[in-house]
């Protein structure tokens, strides 16, 4: 039984989704390149409210943490 619940689910539910997982994807773009039109671009949106609905301003502090789970360097 999932924690908290008082019945069992009938099906799976994970707890992180595809969604979620573009929702990080976008923040953590927008925290690298700092550029709404490249993440509109790459992440396929067409509009600019869009891209604000999925990204969300991280601190610049962990950029570098990001970039290097990504494998990236500067």
């Amino acid at each position: 039984m999932p924690k908290g619940k008082q019945t069992e689910r009938h099906f799976f539910v994970p707890d992180v989704t595809p969604h979620d997982a573009r929702h990080t994807w976008a923040s953590w773009q927008y925290c690298i390149h700092k550029d709404l039109m490249k993440l509109k671009a790459d992440g396929g949106w067409g509009n600019i409210t869009t891209v604000t609905r999925y990204a969300k301003v991280m601190p610049d502090a962990y950029r570098d943490e990001i970039m290097e789970w990504l494998g990236i360097t500067a």
